[in-house]
């Protein structure tokens, strides 16, 4: 089965298998009319209901691991809160997410810590508030803990990487296979409690059989660690599922967490331990949806410019950090005639240009457009440049 289909015009998204998820808005333009007269645009529009049945697939597809929601995707609060409610866990990387999540009805004791290398605030503002998990991936970041916050957990992460994820999140951190145990030895001489391993397979990573051999490795460095009297009994494979964007449609939840369950069952099977996953992305990216509008119209020499009223610096952002690019959607566009046209954000940065290859019907100033799969690495990441404010964010039912 291929992970990853690809098509050009959203009226072929009816032909693909139900195996597949597309990028879909999470409400209709008769609503996004309705929450603009109300609230105004920009909007980032989270839907409750699909970030509840993103975490219940993840959790029947996979049972047993324990799911901590990677806060960094996207900390806000109407995905935070309905998590919380759900029963999920969460991971934070900082002070800044770990308040977030207290906000919205976590308890410390339903935190991990997974930042390889902080700040000594960092590290003891979280532990002040009860966090008692952390991750290392070197000798120096042992021995930090131990000199400030020496009565908490430890995790190891591995530098792992996948033959189909977009970003390789081991280009910056994670110890290498044959550090790992001397890694664990000297955290352990330092008197902390090393209770595990942690790895990323990288960002939408779109093949689950790169799970598959990166559990391999992890289980090599778990026996190898157990040998040499770590007694570990942890495991977090963090995260990696991947969310539809433009073009492309990817497994479904189900069917992606099933195999990686099969995956599990035959590397780590045979051990009655803790098994954690971070997901993130994939839990979060499909709940968001942008609602933006029309600021703008010009011809400039033969091809119609649009500016509308989000962009690069804001919930767009993810195309500059994250690498993905998001279908611009247009009220009827199957129906109406399309040609080419660029589309601007609103600063006044010449680079902040959304798309120049998708088409679209023509446009009035004031028309909405609707972005799916805006709910990771866009507002998380968006900035108020150019004294713009970055996108409202509502949660509906």
């Amino acid at each position: 089965m291929a992970t990853v289909v690809e098509f050009s015009r959203q009226s072929e998204v009816a032909e693909l298998s139900s195996e597949y998820r597309i990028a879909s808005p999470v409400i209709g333009f008769d609503r996004a009319r309705e929450l603009v007269a109300e609230y105004g645009s920009p909007l980032l529009v989270f839907s409750h209901a699909q970030v509840r049945r993103n975490f219940e697939a993840m959790r029947n597809a996979l049972p047993g691991v324990e799911f901590f929601y990677a806060a960094k995707s996207n900390p806000c609060y109407p995905i935070l809160s309905t998590l919380a409610e759900a029963g999920c866990s969460v991971d934070v990387c900082s002070w800044g997410e770990m308040k977030a999540a207290l906000d919205a009805g976590f308890t410390p004791d339903r935190m991990i810590h997974t930042h390889p290398c902080k700040t000594v605030s960092n590290l003891l503002d979280c532990y002040k508030a009860g966090l008692r998990w952390f991750t290392i991936d070197n000798k120096c970041e042992a021995e930090k803990i131990a000199a400030h916050t020496p009565d908490v957990n430890i995790l190891c992460r591995l530098a792992m990487s996948s033959q189909s994820s977009a970003i390789n999140l081991s280009a910056k951190f994670g110890c290498s296979e044959q550090d790992a145990v001397g890694i664990m030895l000297h955290a352990k001489s330092q008197g902390l409690a090393v209770k595990g391993i942690s790895f990323h397979v990288g960002s939408q990573c779109r093949s689950p059989d790169d799970f598959h051999v990166a559990l391999m490795r992890a289980r090599r460095v778990w026996d190898r660690a157990v040998d040499a009297g770590i007694p570990l009994e942890v495991l977090d494979f963090g995260g990696g599922i991947p969310a539809p964007y433009r073009h492309d449609a990817v497994l479904t939840l189900d069917a992606y967490c099933q195999s990686l369950s099969q995956a599990l069952e035959a590397t780590f099977g045979d051990l009655n331990i803790r098994i954690i996953a971070e997901p993130g992305r994939g839990m979060s990216a499909d709940t968001g949806t942008l609602v933006t509008s029309v600021l703008g119209k010009s011809v400039r020499s033969g091809l119609t410019w649009y500016i509308i009223d989000e962009g690069v610096y804001g919930s767009f952002s993810g195309q500059v950090y994250d690498h993905v690019e998001f279908p611009l959607l247009a009220e009827n566009a199957d129906e109406r005639t399309v040609s080419p046209c660029v589309v601007a954000g609103p600063t006044c940065d010449s680079s902040d240009v959304v798309c120049r290859d998708q088409q679209l019907p023509d446009l009035d100033v004031g028309e909405l457009l609707l972005v799916p799969t805006m709910g990771s690495y866009t507002n998380a990441s968006a900035c108020p440049f150019n004294g713009l404010p970055v996108a409202r964010i509502i949660g509906v039912d």
